[in-house]
């Protein structure tokens, strides 16, 4: 556990930087006292919404955050979790919510990002329409078969007379990134949806029902270590510190000009990650308050110590810079476009 928690402090003192002190020039509140920017939330109750069920990675994300963004609010957060749609009728809910400042969410970006880019029926918003606070975590995922199959490394997946993905189904990251890494290197392969979540999933691997997967690094670590999973390709540049070093990362895999124009738009669309956002055109001053909030939230050691007793990486990226990187998703290459039409 010690050298994993020496790999999460790296990433979090990665994430926050530079960010988090220009959030908080005006000087961070004593513990326990709200920002000065945020004395239009003092007193309210605020709707922190998280668009799944209880009990997964994002409310367990919303429900750590809280606590401390009450802190630096004055406000009460009561998280609600509003699951429907792939995740997608909680931001469509958002987009008629008042500007106020009193209704956030938390995203998933590759799922809402792939969604509205592929023009899906259920994405009823362009990923601009947003007001962005901060970004909890990336988590670039992390491409694992089958220990005891025969496709050990990327290249025996792509040289494969019949790969098979599972998938929770279109409009999860498992989905769209196994299914754009088969369209970019036109691997013969399908994805098996239907699963509930990443452990069932695991579980068909472990039966031999499907030969892989695409998921989040620090879920795939157990299966890893003991030796049912092999981890195959990495979708982040940075290597958990737990990952042998010989894992590729998917841009040193050889490719061509579209391939490689494909893949690093897929790589903006994951680096949005998880973001706390807003409804549109979010009145400014609650708008400065919830960054200054965030920013400052997560330079917490408080919550960097908890967020590793839960075992939860961080990789703070604020409001403005999130808005910088939508642009970049935004304009993308068309064919990326066509690329995630084509798989809802």
């Amino acid at each position: 556990m010690g050298d994993r928690r020496r790999g999460l402090t790296a990433v979090v003192a990665l994430g926050v930087g530079a960010g988090v002190l220009a959030g908080c020039s005006s000087g961070a509140p004593a513990a326990g006292e709200a920002l000065p920017a945020c004395s239009s939330l003092d007193g309210e109750t605020v709707s922190l919404v998280v668009p799944y069920e209880p009990g997964g990675g994002y409310d367990s994300y919303a429900r750590l955050l809280a606590p401390y963004l009450e802190e630096q609010t004055g406000a009460t957060i009561a998280v609600q979790n509003q699951p429907g749609a792939g995740g997608l009728l909680a931001l469509n809910n958002l987009l008629t919510e008042n500007a106020d400042g009193t209704t956030i969410a938390i995203m998933n970006g590759v799922g809402a990002g792939g969604s509205s880019l592929a023009g899906a029926d259920g994405a009823q918003f362009s990923l601009d329409d947003f007001t962005y606070i901060g970004r909890v975590v990336s988590e670039p995922p992390l491409i694992v078969t089958s220990a005891s199959g025969p496709y050990q490394t990327f290249e025996a997946v792509r040289a494969a007379p019949q790969f098979r993905w599972g998938s929770t189904g279109p409009g999860a990251e498992d989905y769209v990134t196994a299914s754009l890494l088969t369209r970019v290197f036109d691997i013969n392969a399908e994805v098996v949806t239907g699963f509930p979540g990443s452990g069932e999933t695991e579980l068909a691997i472990l039966q031999g029902a499907v030969d892989g997967m695409s998921g989040n690094p620090g879920s795939r670590r157990q299966a890893i270590e003991e030796g049912t999973q092999t981890p195959v390709l990495r979708m982040g540049e940075e290597s958990p510190s737990w990952l042998r070093a010989d894992v590729p990362w998917v841009r040193d895999v050889p490719m061509n000009d579209e391939q490689r124009a494909l893949i690093d738009a897929h790589l903006a669309l994951i680096e949005i990650g998880r973001p706390l956002v807003g409804p549109p055109r979010m009145d400014e001053a609650a708008s400065g308050c919830w960054r200054d909030a965030m920013a400052a939230v997560m330079a917490n050691p408080d919550l960097l110590a908890a967020a590793q007793q839960q075992e939860r990486e961080l990789a703070f990226l604020g409001g403005t810079e999130l808005d910088g990187l939508v642009q970049r998703i935004l304009g993308a290459p068309a064919r990326y476009r066509e690329l995630l039409a084509g798989m809802y």
